[in-house]
């Protein structure tokens, strides 16, 4: 599964980002409650991106640990797809504009890890869907959640 915002992506000239679907063919599964889970552990992995991000404040990039793209459905309700890793973004004014995920030269510290780097999710509500080989992954986060394949 490829992540949405590379460095060809749409959102660095403004334009409206659409979310990467996996294909229907590829294995998914769906993680009863497992939103809730990720937003505790995104907690977590914030405290030292925040603390890096004050470091490297005065080189006008700004790192975040996930990547949101927000869709609404025809029937109303709202889709929420989420990547894991390291988003640079530079600073223009009090704008954000996505730079890409390697870090830039001028940034002199290495940037904190990101326990979920890799990991691309869908939100419905408070359950997620997931790739299979995502699930093998990051299934530790997992252990005791209602799991069940979902196509």
């Amino acid at each position: 599964m490829t992540v949405a915002c590379d460095e060809q992506s749409p959102a660095r000239g403004g334009e409206k980002e659409e979310p990467n679907e996996p294909p229907s063919s590829d294995c998914r599964l769906r993680i009863y409650g497992g939103a809730r889970v990720l937003r505790e552990l995104l907690d977590e992995i914030k405290r030292p991106f925040y603390e890096y991000n004050s470091e490297i404040s005065r080189t006008g990039y700004y790192l975040k640990p996930v990547h949101k793209v927000y869709k609404r459905l025809s029937d109303g309700r709202r889709r929420v797809y989420e990547y894991y890793g390291r988003y640079w973004w530079r600073k223009r004014g009090k704008r954000l504009v996505y730079s890409g995920t390697r870090k830039p030269a001028r940034v002199p510290l290495e940037p904190p890890a990101n326990p979920l780097e890799g990991l691309s999710i869908i939100v419905e509500g408070d359950d997620i869907i997931l790739s299979c080989g995502d699930y093998e992954r990051f299934k530790e986060y997992f252990r005791g959640f209602r799991v069940e394949r979902s196509y």
